[in-house]
């Protein structure tokens, strides 16, 4: 039996464990990795070379509006005139992979007043009743794309009315009515806002429409009892209703006279006697003298003509 040194046998042990690895080494590399037990990360940025030049020329503005009664959007441009119950402004933005915040503005220098909203997508819109009145406004779209730049369009002379004049209409007394006592005065009114809060005024006219005095300001509903007691009995009634909805007024009256009230009034008629004098003058006498002295000499002179033609 051969022995071995202790240096010969730690180098053949160093060799065994060298083969040993060569060849696990080997057999580990042939087998497929098909599966991983941790997901691959990837970079969501883009490259310099793939990221996407922005400029202003790349976005297009859709600017359109719709109100609450319809919902169709309607193209918006300079010198447009709008109108409806809560007019609603909307920006759209394209492409819309570029756009990080969408902005509005609405502004109306008359008034001056002015609306806005922002949001964090490629369109936005805002509500232009918050104006406060009807006028001629101007409409500023920005853009902030995602390079940090941003991209503004304006439209101008833009005539946008949210607000309409109410209507009111006197249901009764409307003519012919005879009222003593308590009466209930009614009328009905409308404005196009269905949202709108109306106020109403009463007014009472004696003398057909001369003059008027108030019975109620700002009431609320479309009623007032009224008693027409200790008032004079008179035909030439008039009630007037006035409405406004805090901007726009209009008014409507009873459509005839009616009777009302309980007092009656004595009537006193004066009979006034004329008496008629004739006076002549002497300028007058003088004058029936010489048509009567003209008109006798006249019938003497006939008669004697007459006497001597038949004589002679």
């Amino acid at each position: 039996m051969t022995k071995f040194t202790n240096e010969e046998l730690a180098a053949q042990m160093l060799a065994s464990a060298l083969l040993i690895l060569l060849i696990s080494s080997l057999v580990f590399a042939s087998i497929p990795l098909t599966h991983s037990r941790f997901p691959v990360l990837r970079s969501t940025q883009c490259s310099e070379s793939t990221r996407a030049v922005v400029s202003a020329e790349d976005v297009q503005l859709n600017l359109t509006y719709h109100t609450l009664d319809d919902s169709t959007p309607i193209e918006v441009s300079d010198g447009d005139t709008i109108g409806g119950d809560h007019v609603i402004i909307s920006a759209s933005w394209k492409p819309v992979f570029l756009i990080v915040q969408s902005i509005i503005e609405v502004i109306a220098p008359a008034i001056p007043s002015s609306v806005s909203n922002a949001e964090p997508s490629p369109t936005v819109e805002v509500d232009t009743r918050g104006l406060g009145n009807n006028a001629s406004c101007m409409i500023n779209a920005t853009a902030v794309l995602t390079n940090g730049s941003s991209h503004s369009e304006v439209i101008s002379h833009v005539y946008i009315g949210n607000f309409f004049v109410p209507k009111v209409i006197v249901l009764s007394p409307n003519g012919g009515e005879v009222w003593t006592g308590t009466h209930n005065i009614t009328w009905s009114a409308a404005d196009p806002n269905d949202d709108e809060v109306l106020s109403f005024d009463v007014l009472l006219s004696s003398d057909l429409g001369d003059s008027f005095t108030v019975l109620a300001a700002s009431i609320g509903v479309t009623w007032l009892e009224w008693n027409f007691t200790g008032l004079y009995m008179l035909d030439s009634y008039l009630i007037e209703i006035h409405v406004t909805d805090g901007i726009y007024f209009s008014s409507d009256r009873s459509d005839s006279n009616f009777t009302a009230g309980d007092v009656v009034t004595v009537t006193t008629t004066t009979t006034t006697t004329t008496t008629t004098t004739t006076t002549t003058t002497d300028e007058g006498r003088a004058f029936i003298f010489l048509a009567l002295f003209i008109i006798s000499a006249i019938v003497m002179a006939m008669i004697v003509y007459y006497v001597a033609h038949k004589w002679l």
